[in-house]
């Protein structure tokens, strides 16, 4: 097929349709409609981005979104692959000149070869990082995030698509049984369009099952629990099992002073340690599952797991400076922290943390554990 931005733009002015106008209908930046068209694809700030912008502009172009995602994925591959020109540039041997013009001949042969290669290598490489039967999740976030909210089966997410709000304001475009994601301040937030039923929707926020239903032109406000700001969704148009919504976010709420020092009563662990320098502390994390849960985890800022551990396991990790985790399901792990017993949540709740070090303020040489919000 055509190169991807190349599709793209054939689509785009076929339909005989401008930037701006599908900024209008999408939502995404002209910025990153422009990146995907020339294939400037470091611009986007993470692979989770890009593959959602690429799904949702291919889908509103009624592109066949599978290929599209594909062939992006097949381009990174070949990216990382070696320059064949490299390999097969001539010298002034004539042994060389022979290899050169064998190699050239089986170019893409050799190509192929050379990518299951290296495909076996790095298979190899990520499972020599772990000891434990951790089931790591592919790159493509959404169809993680998809496994991870349809443990219910009430929840049949046929698509998950994120929403990118600007000066506190977004548009989107939603089919029944999609789903939305969208941060408020670091805030998590994810809502399915369930049913749309004559002039009204409804619209399920993950995870949980509360719904909440939408008229015309008629705001619902929703304090959300564990959300800073409260969060106004809108509809402002829909067709027989589409609906365009506006994500609107409040103030920053007043926390009182209260609650801030209870709050740090629960996350600061009092457990310290007597070290001359940070270089010689050790975090020690250990993690008893209950309950089947998602957990991704970073040591000193290198990414160890991002998957689903099954119940029953039991896992130990060690840091120096900080660890970072994100659990999906926070009731379903025990652990224990420098052999300390300590909870992330109730079951179902999602929760993100840094675990560090904090110098004492009279002792230089004492240093606390702290566990804050990620």
């Amino acid at each position: 097929m055509e190169s991807i931005g190349e599709t793209l733009r054939q689509a785009r002015e076929a339909r005989k349709i401008s930037i701006k106008d599908v900024v209008k209908e999408t939502n995404i930046s002209p910025i990153y409609l422009q990146a995907l068209e020339e294939e400037k694809f470091d611009k986007f700030p993470s692979e989770t981005y890009l593959i959602g912008f690429l799904r949702t502009y291919s889908e509103f172009l009624k592109l066949d979104v599978e290929a599209i995602v594909q062939a992006y994925k097949g381009y990174k591959i070949g990216e990382s692959a070696t320059p064949l020109e490299e390999l097969t540039r001539p010298t002034k041997s004539n042994i060389s000149m022979v290899a050169s013009s064998f190699l050239n001949k089986n170019r893409n042969v050799l190509l192929i070869a050379g990518i299951v290669i290296v495909s076996i290598f790095l298979i190899w490489g990520i499972k020599s990082l772990f000891t434990s039967n951790v089931d790591i999740s592919s790159d493509d976030s959404t169809d993680t995030i998809k496994e991870e909210y349809a443990k219910n089966k009430e929840h049949e997410i046929e698509n998950l698509r994120n929403l990118q709000l600007s000066n506190n304001k977004g548009f989107i475009l939603v089919y029944k049984n999609e789903a939305v994601q969208f941060l408020v301040d670091n805030k998590e937030v994810v809502f399915l369009l369930k049913s749309v039923n004559g002039e009204t929707v409804a619209l399920e926020l993950l995870p949980g099952k509360k719904v909440v239903k939408l008229k015309i032109e008629e705001p619902r406000t929703l304090a959300i629990e564990g959300c800073p700001r409260d969060v106004t969704f809108t509809l402002k148009g829909l067709t027989e099992n589409r609906a365009k919504i506006m994500v609107s976010l409040g103030e920053k709420k007043e926390v009182e002073e209260t609650v801030a020092k209870e709050d740090e009563k629960t996350t600061a662990d009092s457990t310290s340690v007597e070290a001359q320098n940070r270089q010689s502390l050790k975090i020690v994390f250990e993690a008893e599952f209950v309950q089947k849960s998602f957990i991704e985890l970073y040591l000193d800022g290198v990414r160890k797991v991002r998957g689903f551990i099954p119940q029953g396991q039991v896992e130990r990790w060690e840091a120096t400076e900080y660890i970072q985790i994100k659990i999906g399901n926070a009731g379903g792990i025990k652990a224990r922290i420098n052999g300390k017993e300590f909870s992330f949540g109730a079951a179902g709740q999602v929760a993100n943390k840094v675990i560090t070090w904090k110098k004492d303020v009279q002792n230089p040489n004492l240093y606390h554990i702290v566990v804050k919000d990620w």
